[in-house]
């Protein structure tokens, strides 16, 4: 799934997270549907966790030795090298963060609509409460 996809059905499931008190049977049923709509955002926000961790793994399995820093080391020049391994690591670190950086944004919003349909939940809660 790519990024956008991820994007558009969190957008789908969000304009579907409405609540209309009417009558009670309906609210009920309503809280059911919020119920379902948490769980399918609950799942995608798995395959962005997923995308976000297969990110970082490919980013891991980079080696900060490069055959420069080798070369120097063999040759002595161990703080040289030390400084070279030092700054492919922060490249690295950059380059993973950079691509992180979207999915994460879209997994806050996940919880962002999460949240919301909490809330809905608990306007439903205390309208039923009332009759």
């Amino acid at each position: 799934m790519t990024l956008n996809d991820f994007i558009q059905q969190a957008q789908h499931l969000e304009q579907q997270l409405i609540l209309q008190i009417d009558a009670p049977a309906s609210v009920k049923l309503q809280v059911k549907q919020i119920t379902l709509i948490q769980k399918q955002l609950r799942a995608l926000k798995k395959a962005v966790n997923a995308e976000i961790r297969l990110i970082n793994q490919n980013a891991t399995q980079t080696g900060p030795d490069s055959l420069v820093s080798v070369g120097l080391e063999v040759f002595g020049k161990r703080k040289l090298a030390g400084r070279v391994r030092a700054g492919t690591r922060r490249a690295i670190d950059a380059e993973k963060k950079a691509a992180r950086q979207p999915y994460m944004a879209v997994r806050d919003a996940i919880d962002r609509i999460l949240l919301r349909g909490d809330q809905l939940k608990i306007e439903a809660e205390k309208y039923l409460l009332e009759q």
